[in-house]
């Protein structure tokens, strides 16, 4: 099994490269994570599609399409995250092997070659403007993506008890910004944005698949920018349960309810497990006994947020059964706090965890995502580890996490209203 390297850049850039032959095609990403802020969230937001559209050396959308045609089909990504109170914007190229190139190049060169000519020669006017025209789609592709969030009411629940739970830190905005500061973005807010966002970022870059890293080349591109922000998950308040109930024209109502805990690292993995005998698997409680025996919501699942330091229980429930539905999840962990956890709840929650551990490195994205998600504590930790630290969990461990578990937020989403 192949393993994650990493190449200390300087204090503020890490490359880490896993190589595995296995696959035919590979993928390098550069992730710059920089504290979130209401004032530059949404203009640090459109970023990463406005400089991937065109470059210098490929000045408009027509001639860049035409270079990835040329590397078989090649491609170029971007994205926004949120991680915890850090805004994560990316940057990707991906392609086929070398060794399936007919022409023989080098497709590490070629791709990494692309993304850095996007990262650090991307299309402006002599002014230092974007081009108009990208500016206004990708304004309005930013819009648009606020609007699908809103219309999808599994996010947008989770959106507002987010806000709610981490009301008035920046683990409350929203990743793109608030729709208000996306519609005042001009151009000119712009001029300058790129290289502010480059040289006070932290990087975390990836070389991922059939290839090997230039190491000696990136270094020599990437000594001289970024920040050394040291992430930090966001601090552990003890929470004060914020009651709050919307009304909005849809068919299924919501119910969102979040807790927290005060999580050292080491016992990240067991609050995961924790999640999981509750709400994550078909053996887990909230499945079998809210969903299933009581029938209560169309869906119930949990999830635990280490960087947050808090858990999430989400459900799709009948408006009529809103209340009902809040009482019987309480049960539940009311009953784990208890020490009503079975040893078969326990095994089938761990199975449920060490599969989808084994299955990280069958794909690209999912190596990424795990790496990036241990950017902030136990960086070199391989999914193999985590899973053989898993098993060592007992019942009594597991009661003893949820017994430390504080609501924090009941937010409803509730059906029939305007």
């Amino acid at each position: 099994m192949s393993e994650i390297m990493t190449y200390p850049i300087s204090d503020a850039v890490t490359l880490k490269s896993f190589t595995d032959p296995r696959f035919k095609t590979m993928r390098v990403s550069v992730n710059m994570l920089l504290p979130l802020n209401k004032s530059t969230a949404a203009r640090n937001a459109i970023l990463p599609s406005l400089v991937g559209r065109a470059t210098r050396e490929y000045p408009d959308y027509t001639a860049l399409g035409r270079r990835l045609s040329y590397l078989y089909g090649a491609s170029l990504g971007s994205g926004v995250q949120k991680i915890g109170e850090y805004q994560a914007l990316g940057l990707s190229a991906g392609g086929i092997a070398s060794r399936y190139a007919f022409g023989g190049e080098d497709m590490f060169a070629e791709l990494s070659g692309l993304l850095l000519g996007v990262l650090f020669d991307p299309l402006r006017d002599e002014n230092g403007l974007f081009p108009e025209d990208g500016f206004t789609q990708e304004k309005r592709q930013q819009l648009e993506q606020k609007d699908a969030e809103f219309s999808d009411k599994m996010i947008y629940a989770h959106q507002r008890c987010h806000e709610l739970l981490f009301e008035g830190r920046p683990a409350g905005l929203d990743r793109l910004g608030s729709r208000e500061d996306i519609e005042a973005l001009i151009r000119e807010d712009l001029r300058g944005a790129w290289e502010e966002l480059l040289a006070g970022a932290r990087f975390e870059i990836f070389t991922l698949g059939d290839c090997q890293p230039d190491v000696d080349a990136l270094r020599k591109r990437f000594l001289k920018v970024g920040m050394a922000h040291k992430l930090q998950p966001v601090p552990y308040e003890e929470p004060e349960l914020k009651r709050v109930t919307e009304c909005q024209p849809v068919a299924q109502s919501k119910l969102t309810m979040a807790f927290r805990a005060q999580v050292p690292v080491e016992e990240r993995l067991l609050f995961q497990l924790t999640s999981a005998v509750l709400g994550e698997p078909t053996s887990s409680k909230l499945f079998q006994n809210v969903r299933e025996k009581q029938s209560l919501c169309y869906y119930c699942d949990s999830a635990f947020s280490w960087v947050n330091n808090a858990m999430f229980i989400e459900s799709g429930v009948e408006t009529d059964n809103l209340d009902r539905a809040e009482e019987a999840i309480l049960a539940q962990i009311t009953a784990m706090q208890k020490g009503d956890v079975s040893e078969d709840e326990l095994k089938y929650a761990k199975l449920y965890m060490c599969n989808h551990l084994r299955a990280v490195k069958d794909s690209l994205h999912r190596v990424e995502s795990w790496y990036m998600s241990r950017a902030f504590d136990q960086p070199d930790m391989s999914p193999e580890q985590a899973a053989g630290i898993l098993t060592e969990y007992t019942v009594d461990d597991v009661v003893q996490a949820a017994n430390r578990l504080q609501p924090a937020v009941v937010y409803k989403l509730k059906g029939g209203g305007e």
